[in-house]
Parts: structure tokens; sequence; C-alpha cells
């Protein structure tokens, strides 16, 4: 593993959150900003409107992926979003999975949700689906003993939800709007916080390493890996095909990748190692195999751009592995493709965006591009201008700024 650039850290300076009166200054949306444009404003391909997923199948000679492939958290959802934005949550900071924080609703877009965390800059937020486990009703942290990692400017001793609440003049999510997520059921009594697995590193999937279980939440594992930073932490269940039992790169001729810092790491031994750090091995008898994914290159679906999260695209898979897709945005470059999980919430069955009330970006053609006159546009082919590199408060941007320019991984 590579160790990672931080770009954000719980402790930041004190120029970086913002801290008005005690009361925490709310999101600004709408407002163009650097020569954004309102996304009202956006300029819009003639063809969004006229576009259809059976007319495009039928002209590409493409399948579709079936919709039995995708999980609950990748399908259509059961229930309408009923979030609205300036509400208050608690969730997991997408950066460092093991961190809790107060959270509050930016933007509500179909089924997906802008979460901004309280105290710190917008260029921060980030986007997630309504159903998503990741997010809990406030007091979860303190009935289920996580640490809650308050806004800026508050000691961490006197902080109260409801007094913030009022203080504030804020609304919580009702609980309501949390939906059990739990469709597996709880994690086997056999799998108990400390106890240690071997893991892919899914920063790097061709590296399985030495990991601990690190919290255990409904049916989900979080997965540490032994002497590295929480930035590589991830939430998986049991049954995902990128945690195994302790000898399984032995077994399958793998090569294991041992702590950060450990003596001999080309002679690593379990047992010395179980026995050193009086820890025990998860029971290997409880991993159950997971069934392949199924999905199969050229299958078309619904991907949300990683560079720009705030756009769902027309994607294809043009390849696959075990555990991933690389997907492929019709229309564009394929210097764009990349690969994502096939578990990844980020992944939906063609007319998700529909049936959600989400915008779709449809496969960019130079005809069906109108340009009014005196309209400053980006210069990326195909860009709309949506979105900029500079993060989700602007909505908008027409120079030098198109995320498209920027390599952001």
């Amino acid at each position: 593993m590579k160790q990672p650039n931080r770009k954000r850290k719980l402790s930041m300076d004190s120029k970086e959150h913002l801290n008005l009166d005690g009361c925490l200054e709310q999101a600004e949306e709408g407002r163009p900003r650097d020569g954004a444009a309102p996304l009202s404003h956006v300029p819009s391909a003639a063809a969004q409107d006229t576009w259809s997923w059976g007319q495009y199948l039928k002209e590409q000679k493409a399948i579709a992926a079936p919709v039995e492939l995708f999980s609950q958290d990748q399908s259509f959802p059961e229930y309408e979003n009923g979030f609205q934005v300036g509400m208050r949550l608690e969730g997991i900071d997408p950066r460092h999975p093991s961190v809790f924080c107060v959270l509050s609703i930016a933007e509500v877009c179909g089924y997906r949700l802008r979460l901004h965390f309280d105290g710190y800059l917008s260029c921060y937020d980030f986007w997630t689906n309504a159903g998503s486990p990741d997010i809990h009703p406030i007091g979860w942290c303190g009935k289920t003993k996580h640490e809650l990692h308050i806004p800026k400017g508050y000691r961490k001793d006197k902080f109260v939800w409801m007094n913030y609440l009022k203080a504030c003049k804020l609304q919580n999510a009702p609980k309501k709007l949390f939906r059990n997520r739990s469709p597996n059921g709880p994690v086997p009594k056999e799998f108990q916080v400390g106890m240690k697995l071997e893991a892919v590193d899914r920063k790097n999937p061709s590296l399985v390493c030495v990991a601990t279980i690190a919290d255990i939440v409904e049916d989900r594992l979080l997965v540490h890996f032994d002497n590295w930073d929480d930035s590589y932490d991830y939430w998986c269940d049991v049954n995902s095909p990128y945690v195994q039992p302790v000898g399984w790169c032995q077994e399958n001729g793998r090569t294991l990748i041992a702590p950060q810092g450990y003596p001999d790491p080309e002679n690593f031994s379990w047992t010395e190692y179980l026995e050193a750090t009086q820890t025990s091995a998860v029971p290997a008898k409880v991993f159950k195999m997971r069934l392949p994914h199924g999905f199969l290159p050229n299958m078309k679906l619904e991907v949300v751009d990683k560079r720009n999260p705030r756009l769902i695209r027309v994607a294809t898979i043009i390849d696959v592995d075990d555990q991933r897709l690389k997907v492929h945005f019709d229309g564009w470059d394929h210097k764009y493709d990349y690969w994502v999980d096939a578990d990844s919430p980020d992944i939906h069955p063609i007319g998700w965006c529909d049936v959600t009330g989400h915008p779709l970006e449809v496969p960019y053609r130079a005809n069906d591009v109108k340009i009014l006159p005196g309209q400053a546009v980006c210069p990326t082919p195909g860009c709309r201008g949506i979105g900029h590199i500079r993060g989700p408060r602007y909505s908008g941007h027409h120079r030098k700024i198109c995320v498209r320019k920027r390599n952001w991984y």
C-alpha cells in the first residue's frame, strides 16, 4: 500500500471551518460563484428530452444489465426519498470509514443526498443514496457506543443534540426515513471485533493483507489493515469476496502482505503474529463463498461519474474481474473509463434515474448541443458545464475548470 495524501483531517485549521455565533452556516445553494451558473440555468443538450433507453438499446443493438444482478442498495428503492435540505443526521465519513460525524443535508436530487459536514467547508461534501447504511438518525452513536465527531467549535463533553438543534433552529431527520437495511440479518456471532482475517485492499485490489475486524454494525464489518491508517478501511458484509479466513493466501498461492513495520514480512507467520498480538482468527468455517456477480461486458447500466459525483451517466461494462466492473461512459473518451466494485452503491439498472426522479446524462453527440449567442461554455467536448473542480458548492463552470481536466486519481 502507498500512504495516501490525506486531504482532510478532523483537526482542521481554524480557517477551514464555518462557525457563526455558535451556529453553523448553512451550505449556500443556487447562487453563482466565480462565473458558475445555478444548475437550473445550465444549458442542456437537446437530446436530453427525447432520449430513451428503449430506443437507445435498439439503436446500439445492446442489452441492459439484468435487474436481478443488482443488490438492494443498487436497485430500485422501495420508498420515496423523504429527506429534506437542512435536516441533521449522523453518518460515516467516506474518506475515513471508522469516523462518525454530524451531517446536514445540503441537497436532495431524486433518491440521492449531498451531505455536508457541519463545521467544515462544503468542498468536503459528498453524495450518497437515501437508503445508504452509512447514515443514521441523531442519537444513534450514543445508543450504539460509537464516538460522534462533533462540529468544530463545540466541546465534546458539552455537545447535546437537542440543545444544538434548538440553539441553531435546526431540524433532525425523522427516524422513519431510515429504513431497516439488514436484509441478511445480523453478523454471525463467530465474527467479533478484534479478530483477524485476510482482506483485499480495495484501493490496490491485487494486494491481500493482514486485517482486523475494527467494528460491526448490523450486517456489516469494518475491515482495518493492521498498522495502516483508517483511510484504507472499508465496510462490507460477511460474504464479501474481499474478506477471507486466515491462511487463505497460502492455500491459494497468493502473497499475503504483512502489517507495515513487521520485522520479517517475507516470512510472516500467522501463528506467531496471533500469539504476539494476543488475538484470534475468525473461524474459517463461518466464511461463505458469494456467487459470481454475473455482470458481463457490453451490458448497459447507469453509473455515478466519480469525477463529478452529482451526475449519473449512461454507461457500458467493458471488462470484469471477480469483484469489479470496468465501466465506460457512452459518448466519452476511453481515458475516463474506470473500475468500480460490483457491489458499489453507485451503479444502477437502466431506468433507475427515471424511476427515482434523478437526471440522467445521456451519451454526448456533437449535433445535439445547441449553444445560444453569447453563451459561455466549457471547452471540453460533451461537458455541459455542470460541476466544478473546487467542490459541490459550485454548481457549474465554463472556463479552464472542468472536472474532466483535473486528474483526481
